[in-house]
């Protein structure tokens, strides 16, 4: 309360103002002569061009009134930000993001708009440039690359990375750097050497974006996220991070090849690979406790070089397996294999629809089944489209043989046909009992544990699910519904559908 009363009651307005959108913050300038230039003193700016422009661009040029009439309010906002960034009055800049997704504004105004929050000693600073219409990348000033208080540095698209042989950004700790373009090849090399306290760096690189090789060696780093697109003309990366603890990697590289080195403190890694580089990736982080693998497609003759291969996942407690229209079974397998301590298990295949019939597989592995359902795993998710083979059969293999397992989720199917059962189970007491469970009577178990209109609601998933409800032990009928809109007709559903239910 003693700091709230030192304040003026212009810095107390200012300070509230502060925690609005820039938008919200410049219309109270209406209110009165005191909030006319209250809005100039804001330490943090968003000029952000979200009335959707981008159908503009999808319309190849032709332009209806209701567009023209878009351009108009964006040319009114780029006039606005032009006459009025200079004049601002806070000493500090301490926020300033610019997202600008239309051709009216300029590559030099946001060069200019730059300039002056660096002059301002900016800490966070944000530029997206997505001009669609053919121009230029922004350039931007060269002071950028000296500013000692920048913090914060995230530059998305059409902006083009200059770095100049003698730069210095001490405080630097958030660089993200998603879709842009280097003037040559050194830029980006220059910019990752010299940046001696960065902890967070994400790369996105893009076609053309004049780099074939970078390497990533930052004793400071605590969060690495790249990604690699199937066009990029990459050779070679090099990462040596040592206080690393989070690790995303998005390789769909052709040609590239990777050297991972010294990552000791990593804790969790997230992995999406079309299969190119997966080996090396999977041996750097064996020691991690939290893993995610993305497979996006079926790269049968990659994922065979990790079989039998001795890699150990010996903290592994938590697996997420994601697959999109691939068959993995053998993939998941070795995995379970490799991770003797896996606590946790997420299998998602919404974007997969097979017909390969994975039971026999899954039916072979019973004289070898993995230590960790044997000994350590506690909760088994599936989040399934309904129509995966793959995903019935795993589920099938991990609720018969876990003697630990805990808890089970799973999630099927879209929309109206969605079905989400979670449940306790006391498997390790129960196991026995549950193994020797065919599969119409396991379905039927885990029907009872959801209310009865639910239950009804599974029939129409397939027809093994059809009659499925009629063998639920414990029945739920409730008419409140009937009472919320009361009707003759909803009363008469209501008894017609027991009587037919109960027969």
């Amino acid at each position: 309360m003693d700091k709230i009363t030192g304040f003026s009651d212009d810095e107390l307005l200012v300070k509230i103002l502060s925690f609005l959108p820039t938008k919200a913050a410049v219309t109270t300038s209406i209110l009165s002569k005191q909030w006319k230039f209250l809005w100039m003193r804001l330490p943090k700016l968003e000029y952000h061009d979200d009335i959707k422009i981008y159908i503009l661009y999808m319309r190849g040029g032709s332009r209806s009134g209701t567009d023209s009439l878009l351009l108009e309010k964006c040319e009114k906002m780029w006039r606005f930000v032009d006459r009025n960034l200079p004049l601002h009055c806070s000493p500090v800049i301490e926020n300033l993001q610019l997202t600008i997704c239309n051709e009216l504004f300029q590559p030099e105004s946001i060069n200019l708009w730059v300039e002056i929050a660096v002059s301002r000693c900016v800490k966070e600073l944000s530029v997206r440039f997505s001009p669609f219409k053919g121009k230029r990348d922004a350039l931007l000033p060269t002071t950028l690359y000296t500013c000692k208080s920048l913090v914060t540095l995230k530059l998305r698209e059409n902006i083009l990375v200059d770095v100049p042989h003698v730069f210095c950004l001490p405080s630097l700790k958030t660089l993200h750097l998603s879709h842009v373009t280097y003037a040559d090849e050194e830029s980006l090399q220059r910019l990752l050497s010299n940046c001696f306290v960065l902890e967070d760096l994400v790369v996105e690189r893009r076609v053309g974006d004049n780099v074939r090789n970078f390497a990533v060696i930052i004793p400071s780093l605590l969060s690495l996220s790249f990604e690699i697109l199937g066009q990029c003309s990459s050779e070679e990366y090099v990462i040596h991070t040592p206080s690393l603890k989070y690790f995303k990697a998005r390789d769909f590289g052709e040609c590239s090849t990777c050297l991972i080195l010294n990552m000791p403190k990593l804790e969790e890694v997230f992995v999406s690979t079309a299969g190119h580089n997966i080996k090396k990736l999977l041996e750097s982080v064996t020691y991690v406790k939290r893993l995610s693998l993305f497979i996006p497609d079926n790269n049968a003759e990659a994922f065979t070089a990790l079989y039998g291969d001795v890699i150990v996942f010996n903290q592994l407690e938590h697996l997420t397996f994601i697959i999109w229209e691939a068959y993995c079974s053998k993939l998941l397998y070795w995995l379970l294999i490799a991770s003797p301590k896996l606590r946790n298990l997420e299998f998602n295949d919404q974007f997969s629809s097979d017909g390969m019939d994975t039971l026999v597989f899954w039916e072979q592995m019973i004289t070898s089944v993995p230590q960790c359902l044997l000994s350590s795993l506690q909760t088994f998710k599936w989040l399934g489209n309904g129509d995966s083979i793959e995903g019935k059969d795993l589920a099938t293999f991990i609720l018969r043989n876990s003697c630990q397992l805990k808890t089970a989720t799973i999630s099927i199917g879209q929309g109206q046909n969605k079905l989400e059962i979670e449940k306790e189970l006391l498997l390790h007491q129960n196991m026995d009992k549950i193994s020797g469970i065919s599969d119409d009577v396991l379905l039927v178990k885990i029907l009872s544990f959801r209310p009865t209109k639910v239950a009804v609601s599974t029939s129409v998933l397939s027809k093994q699910w059809k009659y499925l409800r009629k063998r639920v032990l414990k029945l739920e009928y409730d008419d409140t519904e009937c009472k919320t809109k009361p009707s003759k007709s909803s009363h008469k559903r209501f008894r017609c559908f027991v009587k037919r239910f109960c027969k």
